[in-house]
């Protein structure tokens, strides 16, 4: 079982973006490897946009981190 088993092809989940949350949102994943690792690249899109992020960048709708987590990331 993988940290990254949420990540399936179809599924809706929370991408919080590096560009301090400006497209950070609920984006579907279009293109996902079979089996995921840390530098594996994900296609994500949304009505607006599309975009490649790594695995790191995604969570299940819920847990996403706080302000604090995410400048502390940064």
């Amino acid at each position: 079982m993988s940290k990254y088993d949420f990540i399936k092809n179809g599924n809706t989940l929370y991408w919080n973006a590096p560009d301090n949350g400006k497209a950070s949102g609920a984006y579907k994943v279009i293109s996902a490897p079979k089996e995921i690792d840390e530098d594996s690249i994900i296609l994500i899109a949304s009505d607006h946009s599309e975009a490649e992020v790594f695995p790191s960048e995604l969570f299940p709708f819920g847990m996403t981190m706080s302000h604090k987590e995410d400048f502390q990331r940064w």
